[in-house]
């Protein structure tokens, strides 16, 4: 029995995904950088070091940040490896089983190709016979053309006579019919009436994905086993698709299942994936070099301390004197003591009286 996403509903909304995880790495990165750059600036405001001397380590640092961000974002991938080399070996295996194919396989590659041929010449002829059924005369007059109904109506009746040839051509008039402005409701039901196990509708696989998101892992398993058995290249799509974002990642069990009944998706669904996968390693790769080179921007600027100034001896001595100064006591009274200094704002120790 094919495969229906239409009867799946969502249960959940799906939250929206950062741009790249790769983001927490550059923050993390960034902020180990912003620790170094504090020290820099306390040394500075101490006299320990200078302001050059602290802009050259700051941006030594910051340089550092950039070349490691820069090689992790290279690898930077939010699924992990074994999804695309699975795919790339269980592709190559079967380009190569094809070199040496049986008689038996020739034997059916050929009369699908001839069937295909006979398809193609019953459009060509029966075109006339088509439009006769299928076509409608406007209320107000004008020549006969489809509506929506009408084809959907044409490809059902032509289904259950078992005609490929008429299924073909109402699928391809409702192909034609999507390019008018039509709602969700009238999509859907194309899609559903042009749908075939042997093609990938990106459209059917992103609703499978929007409706099995988040469910539980029996169901999941159910609805790989379906995909498989029914060669559903649609359905296979979406199953690669979940499992590829689960969050449990290769420790659940249905996502083991997908990779190990790879060899058994349908060719049409190996390409789409293939060539899906090889698209969103590159979004990956593009998306973690903007955080890294927006953390290095950072880090380069912050470098320059663009808001310190370096400290005079006048203003060292200052600080060396206020801080030699006697604190006062919790209990002593305030008063013009100048030789004196406000104690620190904490908390009393033990051997001190609350005040």
């Amino acid at each position: 029995m094919r495969l229906n996403p239409n009867r799946i509903q969502p249960t959940q909304s799906v939250a929206a995904h950062l741009s790249t995880p790769f983001k927490a790495e550059a923050d993390a990165a960034l902020s180990e950088f912003q620790a170094t750059r504090t020290a820099l600036e306390r040394q500075v405001r101490n006299g320990e070091i200078t302001l050059k001397v602290a802009r050259q380590r700051a941006a030594e640092a910051a340089q550092r940040l950039r070349e490691r961000l820069t090689r992790q974002a290279q690898e930077s991938s939010a699924a992990p490896r074994v999804f695309l080399d699975r795919l790339v070996a269980v592709t190559e295996a079967r380009r190569l089983a094809r070199r040496t194919a049986s008689l038996e396989s020739l034997q059916r590659e050929m009369i699908e190709l001839l069937r295909q041929s006979i398809i193609e010449q019953q459009l060509a002829t029966r075109s006339a016979e088509f439009e006769a059924r299928a076509f409608r005369r406007p209320l107000h007059g004008g020549p006969p053309a489809p509506t929506l109904d009408s084809l959907l109506s044409f490809h059902e009746t032509a289904r259950v006579a078992g005609d490929e040839a008429a299924m073909e051509w109402a699928r391809r008039q409702l192909e034609a019919f999507r390019l008018r402005s039509l709602g969700p409701e009238e999509e859907r039901r194309i899609d559903q009436a042009t749908d075939r196990p042997d093609r990938v509708n990106e459209r059917t696989a992103a609703r499978y994905v929007e409706a099995l998101r988040g469910r539980p892992a029996e169901e999941l398993e159910r609805f790989v086993r379906e995909a498989v058995d029914t060669s559903d290249s649609s359905a296979c799509v979406a199953a690669f698709l979940l499992a590829r974002e689960a969050p449990e990642g290769l420790s659940a069990r249905w996502v083991r299942e997908v990779l190990d009944h790879l060899s058994r998706f349908p060719d049409s669904a190996l390409s789409a994936l293939r060539a899906r996968e090889a698209q969103a390693r590159e979004e990956e790769a593009a998306a973690a070099a903007a955080a890294a080179e927006f953390a290095a921007t950072v880090a380069e600027v912050e470098a320059r301390f663009p808001s310190l100034h370096q400290p005079d001896g006048a203003e060292i001595r200052r600080r060396d004197e206020q801080l030699a100064r006697t604190v006062d006591g919790p209990e002593e009274p305030i008063g013009l003591a100048y030789h004196r200094r406000p104690a620190r704002a904490t908390a009393p120790s033990e051997s001190e009286p609350a005040a």
